[in-house]
């Protein structure tokens, strides 16, 4: 199931309003507070989604959403039919209702963010969260952690556990201040995608370069590691400086550096004798 764009049509602020998803026209009702919506189905009666909150949302992305091998697989149905059994939706009406119950889920009725926010804020929904890339070591803590181990002994990812620890590490602060678990699915969804995207760092073309095969991504990761491990500065720093200045740096770690120590020399060869061989017999004779 693919979900497109939503194109909502107000007709009355707070009242009713009509959507169009994937080329169908849903006729919403909602109140001023926006936190449940009613639905008229094809019969004309209306059918009530309540909120989708940030709890249901990771349990359903848990249960729903498998890596494999490289590629990250999701259930989209599976997920929207999660949603309509929260809301006690009856299942004749799962076929009709699951593209609204992802647009429920996932955007909602919130407005897009206007202005410019100060650096390293960004908004979810109703409400702003400051956020920085986690480091490498809450990464390993929180994966390690994440890993289930099942009943054969294998381990598995509890993607619910990884986003739990994720966010822990990356959400800052909140403007308002905010709990988690009060957050409804379209801010959960939106705060996951700015976390996930300050993560993961756009690949850079020395991050593609080091991934090609051949001599000029060894000669690249040995020169970033050699100005890494001399200035204390990460890769990032490395490749960000101009060409000329890493040109200095390595000139004057080639002129410090202490001389190489003169290969040793292999003992001169000479001529086997009788006694080197394992199975010979040596007669010593000395005079009395």
């Amino acid at each position: 199931m693919r979900e497109a764009p939503a194109s909502p049509h107000t007709e009355s602020p707070g009242a009713s309003l009509s959507i169009e998803i994937d080329g169908r026209r849903f006729r919403l009702h909602t109140d001023d507070s926006s936190r449940s919506i009613e639905v008229e189905v094809a019969t004309g009666e209306r059918v009530p989604l309540r909120r989708w909150g940030f709890g249901a949302h990771l349990r359903a992305l848990d249960s729903h959403a498998r890596l494999e091998g490289a590629r990250l697989d999701f259930d989209a149905e599976g997920f929207a039919l999660d949603v309509l059994r929260d809301s006690g939706v009856a299942e004749s009406r799962f076929t009709e209702l699951a593209p609204l119950a992802l647009w429920w889920a996932l955007c909602g009725l919130r407005e897009p963010s206007v202005g410019v926010l100060p650096e390293g804020w960004r908004q979810v929904g109703e409400v702003r969260a400051r956020l920085r890339p986690w480091t490498f070591a809450e990464r390993t803590q929180v994966l390690e952690a994440s890993l289930v181990t099942m009943a054969d002994g294998a381990r598995e990812l509890s993607l619910e556990r990884y986003l739990r620890g994720m966010l822990d590490a990356s959400v800052v602060e909140w403007a308002p201040p905010v709990a988690l678990e009060s957050l409804d699915g379209a801010t959960t969804a939106a705060l996951l995608e700015a976390v996930v995207t300050v993560n993961a760092d756009a690949a850079s073309p020395e991050d593609r370069m080091l991934e090609a095969p051949g001599k000029q991504a060894r000669v690249l990761a040995e020169m970033t590691l050699k100005l890494c491990r001399a200035l204390g500065w990460t890769p990032a720093q490395v490749w960000a400086t101009p060409a000329s200045e890493v040109d200095r740096l390595l000139t004057m770690l080639k002129l410090t550096e202490p001389p190489a120590p003169p290969p040793r020399q292999a003992p001169a060869s000479r001529a086997p004798r009788l006694s080197d061989f394992p199975d010979a017999v040596v007669i010593q004779v000395e005079d009395d």
